[in-house]
């Protein structure tokens, strides 16, 4: 079996779940606010279904994925959960009404981002005569998805009008949350405000309105309304560093391996692809069945280290697809065998994801969304002494 793994503690999931519970009491102690956990992107990379039954166990209201295939496979494992598809909905497909029907079927909750979106959910749901829960993305600033803020009161007027649809919600998202500067979060906000105003006046309001992604759930307060959507801080990283340790974290995936091959160069001998790296001197050098094929980047070739029995050693070399050689020193006491933290934070060992995007100049996202499907997540539902 391929020593290589992703560790995932689902009790660290349950602790950065219940500190941001407690943060938006404290924030808010007189409301009572919805949390949709963010599971898209196969859960950030630490595997959606598992990550998604201990978030619906710990308290999570609802879901957010990116797309209906993402929701249809996790719908068998949460039959009961709000799942909130955020992606838009593909108006083509050959069969709309049989497709409309299947998406009726599983109970999920479609996100409207245009006229087109509304209009075909709505006559392809008159058939089997039930009701399309959706909500309303509006486009404050993002420039991705969703209705234009200065023109959406009217489209939104218009999908009043459907008799088909159940509208449920509206929000809208933040270009600029993570950051020290709030000017243009602000500024996203008080359009959304004004818009939630002129559509409340006209007699137009939503059972759930939500805003809050990772950055405004930690350091915009007034975005909370009664949901927030939390996504990177479930996985116990803060999305920038202008907005760190708001709330305690715990990283919840260390990926690791063995040991798997030990031998002894001589000096000035080069080590793998390319021989970017030669040793100095004679030194034992360990290889690791990881590499670029299970999303171990290739760009912390001759730059990353690794953690083993307490200590750190040298990335050296290019990574290759499927193998990472380290140089342990000339008198190496690392066995065939031996554990091997490559990300995360264990037992002292801290090559958390925030510190590898720092070295690469990534975002965390791209770290722990790289580990491959190939890579064995086993899951862990205990303690851990912390780095």
């Amino acid at each position: 079996m391929n020593p290589t793994r992703a560790e995932i503690d689902l009790n660290k999931l349950e602790f950065n779940f219940k500190q941001i519970k407690q943060h938006l009491h404290s924030e808010n102690p007189r409301r009572n606010i919805k949390v949709c956990g963010v599971v898209k992107a196969n859960a950030y990379g630490h595997g959606i279904q598992e990550i998604s039954k201990k978030l619906i166990e710990v308290g999570a209201d609802y879901l957010g994925v990116a797309n209906y295939d993402e929701a249809i496979k996790l719908r068998t494992q949460v039959p009961d959960a709000p799942i909130l598809v955020f992606g838009t909905l593909i108006h083509s497909k050959l069969k709309p009404a049989a497709y409309v029907a299947k998406l009726l079927k599983y109970n999920l909750i479609a996100t409207v981002a245009s006229l087109d979106t509304a209009k075909f959910l709505d006559y392809y749901s008159r058939k089997p005569g039930r009701k399309f829960k959706i909500h309303i993305e509006v486009d404050t600033g993002m420039k991705r998805i969703g209705f234009d803020v200065k023109r959406a009161f009217k489209n939104i007027s218009q999908i009043f009008s459907y008799k088909n649809l159940d509208i449920e919600g509206i929000f809208t998202h933040f270009a600029t949350s993570e950051s020290g500067d709030k000017t243009f979060a602000k500024s996203q906000l008080n359009k959304f405000n004004e818009l939630l105003s002129m559509l409340k006046k006209a007699g137009m309001e939503f059972p759930i309105i939500h805003a809050a992604n990772s950055g405004a759930v930690l350091d915009i307060k007034e975005s909370h309304f009664n949901m927030v959507r939390p996504g990177l801080i479930l996985y116990g990283y803060y999305p920038s560093g202008d907005i760190k340790h708001k709330i305690p974290l715990k990283p919840i995936l260390n990926l690791k391996s063995k040991v798997t091959f030990i031998k002894r160069v001589d000096a000035h001998t080069s080590i793998s692809y390319d021989r970017k790296y030669f040793t100095e001197k004679r030194t034992f050098i360990g290889s690791i069945p990881v590499g670029y094929g299970d999303g171990y980047w290739w760009s912390l070739s001759n730059r990353g280290r690794v953690y083993i029995n307490g200590k750190y050693y040298p990335v050296v070399g290019n990574v290759t697809m499927d193998w990472v050689m380290v140089n342990l020193g000339e008198r190496s006491s690392v066995k065939i065998g031996d554990d091997v933290l490559l990300m995360g934070c264990e037992n002292g060992g801290d090559l958390g994801a925030d510190k590898l995007a720092g070295m690469l100049k990534t975002i965390p996202y791209e770290i722990i969304c790289s580990v491959a499907d190939r890579v064995q997540r086993v899951y862990i539902d205990k303690c851990v002494r912390e780095c």
